[in-house]
């Protein structure tokens, strides 16, 4: 017997027969002994111990349940492990914990037998699917097949990701450009890889939209806006209720605007600036007949707090003149905001008269839309971005007169709808407004609507005037001063 030989550990022993029998030490999906396959009680005793990868008690305190951006738990545990200078992460696919770290155990058996690439193969198949990863345009077009959101929104969300990739990949478009250009250069973002929407890139371009404002400081909190804007609706496109259902396409990991942070929150607290009552006075004079469907539009924004969608699907059956409420409801016309936007809005005596002169002219129906279309359905609502309306040229129309009349927002007709809440805000109270426009909580009202209509100030003039020496009781009898008796000079005699 040669004593010079190296001896075998039994660790390496257990190794070397399991590679001569091209069966795993452990499998990973903890098979029983009908597979033919090592469960966790056979592994050999040496390789049982804390101390050593092959087994799960090594794994036991080191299986992890992952959180995403939002600080949200996985309910499923992964491990974290590194093999021959790479690192690796896996998704174990159990809630678990002991089945965790056999899974885990079986995975780091598998790159000691297959190797990296059989063993990404059989545990992350899902990294397989695509020789590259998913391009912008073919991540949209999946994605607006599974997710359950209004098609206004989605085509938002999709056009804040193309306007992000397309200022990192220097393709921008003017808003005059003609269609067709339009059209181009929406094709050349399309093409291009997700993975151009690294959290670098991302923050890279956050930082140079900003600074285009310069130093004008009004510039700049609009366009921190404006990018918060763009990255949160991006983003929700990338949300794990849309990601678990696209399990066909290769994305980057990790996934656009993981960890990619926002501007500190500005305040959009409404503060007004125009007299209510000083533009309806005016519509009336220069609108109501030559123009009524405009000044009716102004009309239930101002008096009913009326939203754009609530106006353009509101029909005349909708409107109880005799009780004087507005009933606004989801209909076959359109949707609303939220479940919360349904109820009635009361009306004043004026307002239900102005709008049974308007519907005697119109010599409309029940089933009648109050706004009328100006022109063909089809042209309102051909464009695919953003809100579409039934009466989209009245509203254009009612916001470039407001524009022109002193309202300077970029959404006048909804100007008029916070002005509202702040007048029923300054006299019936928060909660009266938050009812009146229908939000689903007070906190809305307060944070965003309602700015106070009278003014809160200190009387200067009573701080600065000398204060009046208080009158003296009726029962006190006033008591003039004695005067001293003059002095007499007397002579002096020799």
């Amino acid at each position: 017997m040669n004593t010079n030989e190296p001896t075998e550990t039994a660790p390496a022993k257990a190794l070397k027969a399991s590679a001569t029998s091209h069966k795993p030490v452990h499998s990973s999906s903890g098979a029983d002994r009908k597979s033919g396959k090592l469960v966790a009680n056979q592994i050999p005793k040496p390789l049982r111990g804390a101390g050593n990868k092959l087994s799960p008690l090594f794994w036991a305190s080191r299986v992890f349940k992952a959180k995403n951006d939002r600080a949200e738990e996985s309910p499923n545990y992964s491990m974290k492990v590194q093999f021959k200078g790479r690192r690796f992460s896996f998704t174990l696919r159990t809630t678990n914990k002991d089945m965790a770290a056999r899974l885990a155990a079986g995975i780091y058996n598998d790159l000691l037998l297959l190797g990296v690439d059989e063993t990404l193969a059989k545990h992350r198949p899902e990294e397989q699917k695509g020789e590259a990863i998913a391009t912008i345009g073919e991540y949209i077009a999946a994605a607006k097949v599974v997710m359950d959101v209004r098609p206004a929104s989605f085509a938002g969300y999709a056009a804040s990701l193309r306007r992000i990739a397309g200022d990192i990949l220097n393709k921008q478009r003017s808003r005059r450009a003609k269609i067709a250009s339009k059209n181009a250069t929406k094709a050349e973002i399309d093409k291009a890889s997700l993975d151009i929407l690294t959290p670098t890139a991302v923050q890279a371009w956050r930082l140079a939209f900003v600074a285009r404002a310069g130093r004008n400081a009004k510039l700049a909190r609009a366009a921190r806006i404006t990018s918060n804007s763009f990255v949160r609706n991006a983003k929700s496109l990338f949300s794990p209720r849309v990601v678990k259902f696209l399990a066909t396409l290769r994305l980057p990991n990790p996934l656009p605007f993981t960890g990619v942070e926002q501007f500190a929150r500005e305040s959009m607290r409404y503060h007004s600036k125009i007299d209510a009552g000083e533009i309806m006075r005016k519509a009336q004079a220069e609108l109501a007949e030559s123009k009524p469907e405009i000044f009716h539009v102004l009309l239930m924004a101002v008096a009913c707090g009326l939203r754009r969608g609530e106006i353009d699907s509101l029909t005349w059956d909708d409107i109880d003149f005799k009780e004087q409420k507005i009933h606004i409801d989801f209909s076959e016309h359109g949707e609303l905001k939220t479940e919360d936007s349904r109820g009635a809005v009361d009306m004043d005596g004026t307002t239900a008269q102005l709008l049974q002169g308007y519907r005697a002219k119109l010599n409309a129906k029940a089933e009648d839309f109050v706004i009328p279309a100006l022109k063909a359905a089809a042209g309102d609502m051909s464009r695919e971005w953003g809100n579409r309306y039934r009466t989209g040229s009245t509203f254009e129309k009612a916001c470039a007169w407001l524009r022109e009349n002193g309202v300077d927002s970029n959404k006048p007709i909804h100007t008029l709808r916070k002005e509202a809440g702040s007048i029923i805000a300054t006299r019936d109270g928060i909660f009266a407004a938050s009812t009146f426009l229908r939000h689903s909580d007070i906190a809305v009202t307060a944070k965003y609507y309602a700015d106070k209509k009278t003014k809160t100030t200190i009387d200067m003039a009573s701080l600065l005037a000398q204060p009046e020496a208080e009158p003296a009781p009726d029962n006190v009898v006033e008591l003039h001063p004695v005067k001293p008796a003059a002095k007499t000079k007397t002579r002096r005699t020799a």
